[in-house]
């Protein structure tokens, strides 16, 4: 089943290399073999395409588990299988809660590793598979409500942006720039919509941060502003995809704002330059009467 499947292997035994490497192998995977995580870690960063990782617990400098974690961060669809010579339940346990897709105990038998590469294996696929649905979809719509508390802009910006790239809106060139505009528009409808945070209060300087941070930290905590919610509706079809952020601030005067960016006076320290930035991606740039609430319009290109 391997189809030239690509493991990333790293270990610092010689003869643990040797023997897996030989092996898989001679089933057809390709195999590369480091003996850290700071290679493997190297490698992951750069633009080699692996399958999947099976590395030791026990390495040199960061551990198995430092590179299980980090890994994560980097290829968060990369599963990861660790080997150990720990034969408890509690090390079972913590290897999955860290993020590994399963584990393999010393000392091991070939043909037990093969079953657990395979069965991994074989889930991704699946799992490609499923992710594979979207690209099929003639229209999806999506409405989320959340309290200001509970929002993760970066991880629903994220989510966003992945969805448009899953139904071949996008190519992966283009997905960053699609994060870095919902990131915007969604951290703009918590801080200065909900949480009523003027830009101007954050600045440039590292002190005028921190009370920025401190005063976003204290008004998450009232009710009277973290109770307030973010509403986000996306819809996707393949000639084009809205996003409307709408927020339970008092709203801003956004003619004014648009005004100032026709006519070139945004700088680089105003909050205006975010809705710059949303224009010279998106196709259309809409608000309510009220101000507390932005459509975000893009069409395909044929």
């Amino acid at each position: 089943m391997s189809d030239k499947h690509h493991i990333l292997l790293v270990d610092d035994e010689e003869l643990i290399v040797e023997l897996l490497d030989s092996y898989f192998q001679s089933l057809g995977y390709q195999v590369t073999a480091v003996s850290d995580a700071e290679q493997a870690l190297a490698l992951l960063q750069g633009n080699t395409t692996f399958d999947l990782i099976i590395t030791d617990i026990n390495l040199p400098g960061k551990s198995g588990i430092d590179l299980l974690k980090i890994s994560r961060e980097l290829r968060p669809d990369l599963p990861v299988v660790l080997v150990t010579g720990h034969k408890t339940m509690d090390f079972a346990i913590s290897a999955i809660k860290n993020g590994a897709t399963d584990f393999i105990t010393k000392p091991f038998q070939l043909n037990n590793v093969r079953k657990v590469v395979e069965k991994v294996i074989r889930y991704k696929l699946k799992t490609q598979k499923k992710e594979r649905i979207f690209e099929y979809a003639r229209f999806i719509k999506m409405d989320f409500e959340f309290p200001t508390r509970e929002v993760d802009a970066g991880v629903l910006a994220d989510y966003l942006a992945r969805l448009l790239l899953k139904t071949r809106f996008c190519n992966e060139g283009e997905v960053n720039q699609f994060y870095l505009v919902f990131l915007e528009t969604i951290v703009n409808a918590i801080e200065h919509g909900n949480l009523e945070l003027a830009s101007a209060i954050k600045g440039d300087d590292f002190d005028r941060f921190l009370k920025f941070e401190q005063l976003r930290e204290e008004r998450l905590q009232d009710p009277a502003y973290g109770s307030r919610k973010v509403h986000i509706q996306m819809e996707i079809t393949p000639r084009m995809f809205t996003l409307t952020v709408r927020d339970d601030g008092p709203g801003f005067d956004w003619q004014s704002v648009l005004r100032k960016a026709e006519m070139e006076t945004i700088n680089l320290e105003s909050h205006g330059r975010g809705f710059v930035f949303i224009q010279s991606v998106m196709d259309e740039m809409l608000f309510n009467e009220k101000g507390n609430a932005i459509t975000l319009v893009k069409y395909k290109e044929e």
